[in-house]
């Protein structure tokens, strides 16, 4: 049962948009895998979210998203 949970599990990696740089976009990463199926909600609620630069690698972009406990952060700095 816990090799299925596995399974249905995957670390989220998208893109948010940024204001204030020449860089539209930064790379992101969930903490901890996310159930697959969550995968289209987790990007529809960071499609709507701006996040202003600077950026640094690690940043925390968004705490818990959806409820599931998991963090959202840059993968790279801007």
């Amino acid at each position: 049962m816990k090799d299925e949970n596995i399974k249905n599990k995957e670390i989220l990696t998208t893109l948010v948009r940024v204001r204030g740089s020449k860089v539209k976009v930064v790379s992101v990463k969930s903490t901890e895998p996310i159930e697959k199926r969550l995968f289209i909600e987790c990007s529809k609620a960071l499609g709507r979210i701006y996040v202003s630069a600077p950026i640094s690698e690690g940043n925390l972009i968004c705490k818990n998203i959806l409820n599931t406990g998991v963090d959202i952060i840059a993968t790279k700095s801007i």
